[in-house]
């Protein structure tokens, strides 16, 4: 006997149980959103100007407070007229340079600027910032402007090669040790490296403690996610993965509010990690997977679990189900070693017939993009006109509303419309910025949220829709190969808004584009909605014809077998 059936029927597949289960794990996804999109506050950019030698910092504007009445940035650099030259912007406006100074100082009401040819310098005598917004982030700490602005985008590309690393280190450890000691683990170095990056005194520091941040972070929600799959039962593991997506924007909006009531890097970075300290409780509440423990023969360790599962649901387990469920680990283990004698297969599957091939690079093409697009509108929100908590936490507000969307619409009018719609609807409002004047800059905050919630949508139903297309044999494999292509669009993203600096909305423009392109593509891959899950690479490369189907192959596929393939690819 199988733990599946131990749950439907004895157990119960959703009871006092595994309603705490859903609860508890899921919660633990909200450190881990607040540590992925904390560079879009730690790593903020101010307006700045060269330091001025002889002019003290204090004069520019400090942390504004309610019924501030403190000079703008703007009335303020007017007073530096005599010492900062001015220059276009990529709207063709004239603003005060925040790279470069006059070489002779000359203050305000001493000699016309503009009355002969000064010479320039670079700032070497460091940056004076606006701290209206921000008092301190990591951009004003190590001073990562001008000509060395691309080290902040090195910082968040660092945090995503971490969550490359973490990703397939945690899956091997979980595999090997077992989940509940993962967990426990990934919790407590998450904190460490938390808390320690709070007191980062150098900018390699805060980058190496970025990575292993990235790393234990991703590898706390992947083991969390794995082993709630494990742990519940098959209808409600849909579900159990859309409230832990809920409980991830939790943690971005709970990371805009107290970027907003903290407005300090160091501040907001031990706001965001201590709490971790609180999950530490999980020592004594978290179990480990029966699954996992039938998986490895350990039946006694199994057995306990799910007589405190039964305990806690208030029903009773006959002697009779341990003695079919000792038997069915020996049988698996019977068939284990058969299936070593059958063939293996190799990445190389992927692509070696035609449609398969298509599918596989339109697959992998389509988690480059959703990936790319939705870390860079994620992390840019807060640089879009207007104010940045507010954008931040209404773009992040806008996510909640795609997740419902993408729950309601993914079985009711299949995999691929939403997909299309979604990308499109992306695509067209973040290139529709290009043409909003910059006095409209409501209109462009809009547009580009409408694009989040559009990717949004693309990138809850993605991981579903892929796992359908790939064949039994080679899903792992082909879910593996097409994750890593969204890594690399993690680490790309942060690199896409640099590109702003020569004109502000070419990010934006760039998304979109790659969003459209993606909707179209998205086109020649087949609907999967209904249809039952491809077991060999035959009925992968059949899938979508209209080749007819007899009754007989179709009812050889299990139905259930579409909620498992969730245990594995979700939470990628």
């Amino acid at each position: 006997m199988d733990y599946d059936t131990i749950l439907s029927d004895y157990l119960g597949e959703y009871g006092r149980f595994q309603k705490l289960t859903i609860f508890c794990l899921a919660a633990l996804a909200m450190p881990v959103g607040m540590q992925t999109m904390a560079m879009a506050f730690l790593g903020a950019v101010p307006e700045h100007h060269c330091r001025v030698p002889g002019v003290s910092d204090s004069a520019a504007p400090h942390l504004a407070l309610p019924g501030d009445l403190s000079p703008t940035w703007l009335d303020y650099m007017h007073s530096l007229n005599d010492s900062i030259p001015l220059e276009l912007d990529t709207n063709g406006e004239w603003l005060h340079s925040k790279c470069e100074r006059y070489s002779d100082n000359v203050t305000a009401g001493g000699l016309d600027s503009l009355a002969r040819n000064r010479s320039k310098l670079q700032c070497t005598d460091g940056w004076v910032y606006d701290k209206r917004l921000y008092s301190s982030s990591v951009v004003t700490e190590f001073d990562l402007v001008c000509d060395r602005a691309w080290l902040r985008e090195l910082a968040q590309a660092m945090y995503m090669l971490g969550v490359s690393f973490g990703a397939i280190i945690s899956g091997a450890l979980s595999d090997r040790f077992g989940r509940r000691r993962t967990l426990l683990a990934c919790l407590v170095l998450l904190l460490i490296f938390g808390v320690a990056t709070a007191f980062a005194s150098h900018y390699v520091i805060f980058v190496v403690l970025r990575f292993f941040i990235g790393a234990f972070g991703v590898g706390l929600y992947y083991v969390t996610f794995v082993l709630g799959m494990e742990g519940i039962g098959q209808s409600k593991r849909t579900m159990f993965g859309m409230v832990g997506t809920l409980f991830l924007v939790a943690g971005y909006i709970m990371q805009g509010v107290i970027a907003y009531l903290t407005r300090d890097w160091m501040t907001l970075q031990l706001a965001i990690s201590v709490p971790v300290t609180v999950f530490l409780t999980y020592y004594w509440i978290a179990f480990e997977s029966p699954r996992w423990l039938l998986a490895n023969g350990r039946t006694e360790e199994a057995r306990e679990v799910i007589d405190r599962a039964a305990k806690i649901n208030g029903v009773e387990i006959p002697e009779k189900v341990y003695e079919l469920m000792n038997e069915n680990v020996h049988s698996n283990e019977d068939v284990g070693s058969y299936e070593k004698t059958q063939r293996v297969y190799t990445v190389l599957d992927l692509v070696r017939t035609p449609n398969m091939r298509k599918n596989t690079f339109i697959v992998a093409f389509s988690w480059f993009v959703c990936t790319a697009a939705y870390y860079g509108l994620s992390l840019g929100s807060a640089e879009l006109p207007g104010d940045p908590y507010l954008n931040y936490i209404l773009s992040s507000c806008a996510e909640i509303v795609a997740i419902l969307v993408a729950w309601a619409t993914m079985d009711r009018w299949g995999r691929k419309p939403p997909v299309i719609a979604s990308l499109i609807l992306a695509g067209l409002s973040c290139g529709a910025t290009a043409g909003v004047p910059k006095d409209l800059w409501m209109v462009s905050t809009g547009l580009a949220m409408v694009g989040r919630f559009g990717v949004s949508i693309a990138f809850d139903i993605l991981p579903l829709y892929s796992a359908e297309i790939f064949p039994t044999v080679v899903r792992n494999m082909g879910i593996g190969a097409v994750s890593m292509l969204a890594r690399a669009g993690g680490i790309l993203a942060p690199f896409v808004g640099l590109m702003g600096k020569s004109w502000a909305p070419l990010p934006l423009v760039i998304f979109g584009i790659m969003c459209f392109l993606d909707g179209v593509a998205i086109l020649a891959v087949p609907e999967t909605l209904g249809v039952p899950l491809p077991d060999t690479l035959e009925e992968a490369e059949n899938l979508g014809s209209t080749l007819v189907q007899t009754d007989e192959k179709v009812v050889t596929v299990p139905t259930v077998e579409k909620t498992e393939v969730l245990d594995i690819v979700t939470s990628v």
